[in-house]
């Protein structure tokens, strides 16, 4: 496999990792905002 062909994966996991960075944000400032306990079930 050739470098450059690679370029798709890695940019698919850098836009994976800024999801999850916003969605971890989010919650943050969920919780912040509510004075009730906030709890995620998956």
């Amino acid at each position: 496999m050739r470098l450059w062909s690679l370029q798709a994966t890695f940019a698919d996991i850098e836009r994976d990792i800024e999801n999850g960075n916003e969605m971890a944000s989010s919650l943050v400032i969920a919780g912040i905002n509510h004075e009730e306990m906030f709890k995620a079930w998956w």
